[in-house]
């Protein structure tokens, strides 16, 4: 079964893969940011390693589900991630077109899109900049009849992060579509996180155990990974050693809470490839690196190789700016 298209109208609906997911320089040291560029130092790393690669056809994920535009022709697979994450879909949609010949669309994306008809590469679209979609007008070589277009579409998710595609057909012969079969593909909504100041909360009452347990390790991982928003995690930590240091938990525990404050990222000047956000949550920073290098004033601190006492007196320069 299909139904014809006309120009302007864009392509509504994919059969389109599950997501492969695959944390992005996630041991990789990484420098401090360019204070002259907007972008995050993971993206400039993501967009020299990814934009000109090779993708190969053959290794295209099998599309299951179907993918249903909104009513502006925007496919959308936006979303959240506390890393940096590469995702990637592949998407199919199969055209009929009246002779052969070659036909014009418009690619709009945030993220990177490739385009092959008869396993023929006719597109290939890169500009991953993040949250702003960029087009491109594109010629697809069909021929008569039906033909099978693969599309292979991907993108760094940091924190929030507009990931999508509209192609819009803009010539003049109208072609068909053949319609796509399957169960739509569905979004899965987020689960509440554990709040990192219950720990707080549960050592000022004495009430050790499981619960404390497993949260100072929720705490310990969130930190450790420099995920986004785990600067308040952060915070709680440094009052835990502040305020309980050598109770309850067993000394190599309190070690790891050492080594892991002072692995931080406490400002994009730092070494780091992660996706936090220092400019939204700059005070939070300040107030960390500020109480971090007082209690460890002699210790190294691995991301800036400065010593506690010389984050200490930045954090107070950083605060007193902000604040004038």
């Amino acid at each position: 079964m299909s139904r014809p298209f006309t120009q302007g109208e864009a392509l509504g609906r994919f059969q389109v893969s599950a997501a492969k997911a695959e944390r992005f320089a996630e041991f990789y040291t990484g420098e401090g940011a360019d204070p002259a560029s907007r972008e995050s130092f993971c993206r400039q790393v993501f967009r020299r390693s990814h934009a000109g690669r090779a993708i190969d056809p053959a290794l295209a994920l099998p599309c299951d589900e179907v993918a249903v535009a909104d009513e502006h022709g925007w496919l959308d697979f936006s979303g959240h991630r506390a890393l940096p994450f590469h995702i990637q879909r592949w998407l199919t949609v199969d055209l009929i077109a009246p002779r052969e010949g070659e036909y014009a669309f418009r690619l709009g994306t945030c993220g990177g899109v490739r385009v092959w008809c008869s396993e023929r590469l006719m597109a290939c679209f890169t500009p991953f900049t993040r949250n702003a979609m960029q087009f491109q007008d594109v010629r697809l070589a069909l021929r008569q009849g039906e033909n099978r277009v693969l599309i292979h579409l991907d993108e760094l998710f940091e924190r929030d992060t507009l990931c999508g595609l509209k192609m819009v057909y803009i010539d003049e012969l109208p072609l068909g579509m053949v319609a796509c079969e399957g169960p739509q593909q569905q979004s899965i909504p987020a689960l509440p996180e554990p709040d990192p100041e219950r720990l707080l909360t549960l050592m000022a009452q004495k009430e050790y155990g499981p619960e404390a347990d497993a949260l100072l390790l929720y705490v310990l991982k969130r930190v450790s990974a420099r995920e986004e928003g785990s600067v308040y995690c952060l915070l709680a930590l440094l009052r835990l050693w502040q305020n309980h240091r050598n109770t309850y938990f067993p000394e190599p525990l309190w070690r790891r809470v050492k080594s892991t404050i002072l692995g931080y990222r406490y400002g994009p000047d730092e070494r780091g490839c992660d996706v936090m956000d220092f400019s939204n949550h700059s005070s939070a920073f300040h107030a960390a690196q500020s109480l971090a290098g007082q209690l460890f004033p002699d210790a190294r601190f691995i991301a800036s190789s400065r010593y506690g006492h010389q984050q200490h007196a930045l954090a107070a320069m950083r605060i007193k700016g902000a604040q004038a």
